[in-house]
């Protein structure tokens, strides 16, 4: 479950954190904690695999994107 906490200063200018039980709403939190639960569950926890799925997948958008842009090229008969 998340939790909202405040940052508190320390005299040496570092911080800390401290659970604030009185902001109910954590769109409001000046910081939310969140449990190992619901950090795994997050977009970014993605496995080495699944990471590059997603960088070939992108990669291949820019290739089309260029592929594209040639063949307009070609049409438009480019002098560069």
């Amino acid at each position: 479950m998340a939790q909202c906490v405040k940052a508190v200063q320390n005299p040496d200018g570092s911080l800390y954190l401290t659970p604030a039980p009185e902001v109910q709403d954590l769109s409001t939190c000046q910081y939310v904690l969140q449990s190992g639960a619901e950090v795994a569950n997050s977009l970014f926890s993605l496995t080495a695999a699944d990471g590059a799925e997603l960088s070939f997948a992108i990669i291949g958008v820019w290739l089309a994107a260029f592929v594209v842009r040639s063949i307009i090229e070609v049409i438009k008969g480019s002098t560069e």
